[in-house]
């Protein structure tokens, strides 16, 4: 996996990354404060156009599900962790350790691949599935009467995976899939990334066996998904959650079935309008761990509290005390409003760069990847790096 072993530098010059390996493949360079490759504040987000689909974002949301693979074709470049030599990147800053729920300390597991990162196509390549133990899956359909939240949203089928690690009785982490549309035949193939790598013993690149649960969006996905308030996460933990760990297919299988109630063992994914979303489970909630891809942190559903909508989570971020959280953003060079301006706050690229910007400066352990010729919500992209962004979201973690 290309970058995992990799040091981020803070302050960095081009090529004079201490020690690092390269980051973005044949020629590829990590993007360093100010750096070409991904535009300067108050700059343009790109010539290339927008994406089908993509555009200046209207009011029913954007992006896709993760029951498809959608995904632009690789042209000619390096591979993410390719043979580039004298990459670097700005790094974010490493902090001095975190609480958790229990007031006992949470290991900082320091800048590793924290920091700006250029990867580079060919992105091709679904994530193979290998000979190891696979989740058992289970589902149920969320009534429209179950929500107080969201009650005039319709119903929806609510899908878990359950590690083949799990051992009965214990919280096990777990992370929730925004846009969660299981497909109808195999595992999804984030699920199965994860399960590639349950039982490594290097630290860098293993991931923790852990809960998917795979929720996807009601009848009006811009207003769950793209609205900066504390619904979502309501929803999440009041309403979802409990119809999880009460089921009675799990409940059959594992008795004493229970998620984590540790914010380090919780992370949400999103993709496009479910990364708002996403993000709100960690602003609002006690979500540790953010997943984002294509991310619409943009103008899409103005508010009287936010006008701007989720374009004002890099502002908020400037403007409150670090928050305990790993986040991981990417974006791709052509992905949607690319050619918008920065005042339209329908610029996914400027949105991304951005927030990526804010973490940084208020020393969080952050992770951006510009991906060079990539769309929206590019799934060759999402193929190219899952594994190494869930071992990354969720490195230091030490609950099993």
């Amino acid at each position: 996996m290309g970058c995992t072993g990799s040091t981020s530098n803070p302050g960095a010059t081009p090529g004079s990354g201490t020690g690092g390996a390269a980051q973005g493949g044949t020629g590829g360079t990590a993007v360093s404060t100010g750096g070409a490759s991904v535009p300067g504040s108050g700059g343009s987000g790109g010539t290339a156009p927008a994406t089908t689909g993509g555009g200046s974002g209207q009011p029913g949301g954007t992006g896709g599900s993760l029951g498809g693979q959608s995904g632009g074709a690789g042209g000619p470049g390096g591979a993410i962790g390719g043979s580039g030599a004298g990459a670097s990147s700005s790094g974010g800053a490493g902090g001095t350790g975190v609480t958790g729920s229990g007031g006992a300390p949470v290991s900082d597991p320091g800048t590793d691949g924290d920091g700006d990162f250029v990867i580079s196509p060919p992105y091709a390549g679904k994530v193979q599935v290998t000979n190891v133990p696979h989740s058992t899956q289970f589902g149920f359909t969320m009534q429209a009467s179950a929500s107080k939240v969201y009650p005039g949203n319709g119903t929806r089928p609510i899908t878990i995976y359950i590690p083949k690690q799990y051992v009965d009785g214990t919280a096990a982490p777990f992370i929730v899939i925004t846009d969660g549309n299981a497909p109808t035949t195999g595992s999804p193939e984030i699920v199965t990334a994860a399960e590639n790598h349950y039982e490594d013993t290097d630290p860098a690149t293993r991931i923790p066996p852990q809960v998917f649960v795979f929720v996807p969006p009601g009848s009006n996905r811009s207003q769950e998904y793209d609205t900066v308030s504390d619904a979502y996460s309501r929803f999440i933990d009041t309403e979802v959650l409990p119809l999880v760990e009460s089921n009675a297919d799990i409940k059959a299988m594992y008795p004493g079935f229970k998620l984590t109630a540790d914010p380090d063992g919780r992370a949400a994914y999103g993709c496009s309008s479910g990364s708002p979303a996403a993000m709100g489970l960690a602003w609002f909630a006690d979500f540790h761990r953010v997943v984002s891809y294509s991310g619409s942190f943009v103008a899409l559903q103005p508010t009287a509290d936010h006008p701007a909508g989720a374009w004002e989570y890099a502002a908020m971020i400037l403007a409150t005390p670090a928050k305990p959280l790993r986040i991981f953003l990417e974006v791709g060079e052509m992905d949607n409003g690319s050619t918008a301006t920065d005042a339209s706050h329908l610029n996914w690229v400027i949105a991304n760069r951005d927030l990526a910007a804010a973490l940084k400066t208020q020393g969080y352990h952050y992770r951006f990847l510009f991906a060079m010729g990539a769309s929206h919500c590019d799934g060759s992209v999402k193929s190219k790096t899952y594994s190494e962004t869930l071992s990354w979201v969720w490195r230091g973690y030490t609950g099993n």
